[in-house]
């Protein structure tokens, strides 16, 4: 773990947290993680390390928490990550050929 992140990732988690709070009234830690994460991909931090300062600011709020990673009304599109309100068009998914199973 480190202990040595940029005012900007610091500053970024606390507003995530906040929004989060303010929007929904309990924080999903791992989605705003990520959310975080894809905003500051040029940090290189760890999303445990995100998570573990995602918690510490839900705290400090005394918000309610949760860890739910599947139900983050996060959708992949592509490499990126989008709300689901923030973007409507539907991205296909190639499977390629269907392998036998034997």
């Amino acid at each position: 773990m480190r202990y040595d992140y940029s005012t900007r990732l610091r500053d970024d988690v606390h507003s995530a947290v906040q929004k989060a709070f303010k929007t929904a009234g309990i924080v999903n830690i791992s989605a705003t993680a990520e959310q975080v994460r894809m905003r500051n991909l040029v940090e290189n931090v760890a999303l445990e390390d995100i998570e573990h300062l995602v918690l510490q600011a839900a705290q400090l709020l005394g918000a309610a928490i949760e860890f739910d990673a599947l139900n983050s009304g996060l959708i992949v599109l592509g490499n990126h990550l989008v709300e689901d309100d923030e973007e409507s068009a539907i991205t296909p998914v190639d499977l390629g050929q269907s392998a036998s199973m034997q």
